[in-house]
């Protein structure tokens, strides 16, 4: 195809410009349109699957590539229609043949990168993402006839040396594949890992120098509910008619039927301060401060207010008050000098930050559209849950950086997050299954 964009066949050098810059633009468009149907794809099949189905890709390619195994390649073995040159006007055909090699399902594949690639865009499950990648496949495409027509070189003269060094391509390619199907690998979300904690739902985990605490579930003729604790060595912990855990090193905070929020040292038991019942719930512990939530006012006008107790001193600083039936303000997270927490409302939904040095409140993200909740720091990262309508996304966001990477995403009707945590270089999240209503943790590694 490469000696069609000459200026003998397009007519004049004015019109092989012409039809080079409209093949251009037809192949990165084409390319684009393809990238962004895979990021949709990749997004309704779900990150974690997508992302091992692109390490199998890639394997599979850099396996075939180095000869270790031979299959092949599902493509059109045939290259664009000559005959359109000479039966359709400049831009028509020009276009054609773009758009045709730009979304490479269309015409010979002589490697397998392309559809490693593809795999790679399903795992990355965002359109405009995927759209920008896959252009610069378009303009790829592109390039090796704009290169040759721009200094007057001829275009098949460079074909034929690249086929003359296949095999020098070939294991360059292999490499190339290689390393992306390590990276695709090692990536946070390929280290996520659903943490069998036991029988019955598994949700609200919480994580501290080692120890691991949630809260379990168990419906039935007799529903129940228990905190369990979980050290790296030893026994575990439990504690009955209890939900909400929050570790501090040996101590915990959690919720209970009847005497409000205990604070325990959770090896021995023994009760190291309480917050009593009217309606206190949703502790934060990083010793010795104390956040919670609490529900006042009368039923006509109930209201939630967001506090911060130090322990020691017995002082309280109230955060946030929101009126209750019009708002949900989720529990706080609290790590070193900083407090996270959502509100959502009809005007939207919010993180907020309050820095207790300071004590200063901030608004960290807001959106009109979407649900930001259930956010939760630690000395070094930020992680929190967003909906939008039938995606649940897990986010993950370095403090004193900009750059957000997205832990998981679960689409369609199967599975929503919910409370997380984040502690060690590790993150946490429930996950619902939105069909039996049951819950597991997730751990990822970053």
């Amino acid at each position: 195809m490469v000696e069609t964009f000459t200026p003998a066949v397009c007519g004049s050098r004015a019109r092989q410009i012409r039809g080079l810059a409209v093949f251009a633009l037809a192949a990165m468009i084409a390319a684009a349109a393809l990238g962004a149907l895979l990021g949709v794809a990749g997004a309704e099949i779900g990150r974690p699957a997508a992302l091992a189905l692109a390490v199998a890709a890639a394997v599979a390619a850099a396996a075939r590539e180095a000869g270790v195994l031979r299959f092949p390649l599902p493509q059109a073995r045939r290259q664009v229609p000559e005959r359109w040159r000479s039966t359709l006007p400049l831009p028509v055909w020009s276009a054609g043949y773009g758009a045709g090699l730009g979304a490479g399902v269309f015409t010979h594949q002589p490697v397998a990168t392309f559809w490693a690639a593809c795999a790679g865009a399903l795992a990355l499950g965002r359109p405009l993402a995927c759209a920008a990648a896959f252009a610069l496949y378009g303009f790829g495409r592109a390039l090796v006839l704009l290169l040759p027509a721009r200094r007057g070189a001829d275009a098949t003269a460079i074909v034929e040396r690249l086929a003359v060094r296949r095999r020098t391509v070939l294991r360059v390619n292999v490499v190339a594949l290689a390393v992306c199907a390590v990276l695709l690998a090692l990536s946070p979300t390929a280290s996520a890992a659903v943490m069998h904690l036991g029988t019955g739902s598994e949700l609200d985990p919480s994580a501290s120098e080692g120890t691991f605490a949630f809260t379990r579930r168990i419906v039935g003729a007799t529903p129940q509910k228990k905190v369990v604790v979980a050290p790296e060595s030893g026994q575990r912990k439990y504690f009955a008619n209890a939900e909400l855990p929050s570790l501090d090193g040996g101590r915990l905070a959690f919720v209970t039927d009847h005497d409000g929020i205990l604070v325990v040292n959770w090896a021995t038991k023994a009760t190291l301060a309480q917050v009593p019942a009217d309606s206190a719930t949703k502790p934060a512990l990083d010793w010795p401060w104390l956040a919670f939530r609490r529900t006042v006012g009368s039923d006509h006008d109930r209201r939630y207010s967001l506090r911060l107790r130090n322990l020691e001193t017995g002082k309280t600083r109230y955060l946030m008050h929101v009126p209750a039936p019009t708002s949900d303000l989720g529990r706080p997270s609290i790590a070193g000098d900083r407090v996270v927490w959502h509100l959502a409302n009809r005007r939207g939904s919010s993180i907020f930050m309050y820095r207790i040095s300071r004590g200063k409140r901030a608004v960290l993200s807001h959106t009109d559209i979407w649900l930001l909740e259930n956010p939760a720091v630690s000395l070094r990262s930020l992680v929190w849950v967003r909906q939008v309508r039938n995606v649940s996304t897990f986010y993950r966001r370095r403090l004193g950086s900009s750059r957000v990477t997205v832990l998981a995403r679960e689409s369609g009707d199967r599975y929503a997050f919910w409370t997380s945590d984040t502690a060690a270089r590790k993150a946490y999240v429930t996950r619902w299954s939105l069909s039996t209503g049951a819950a597991g943790i997730l751990r990822f590694g970053f």
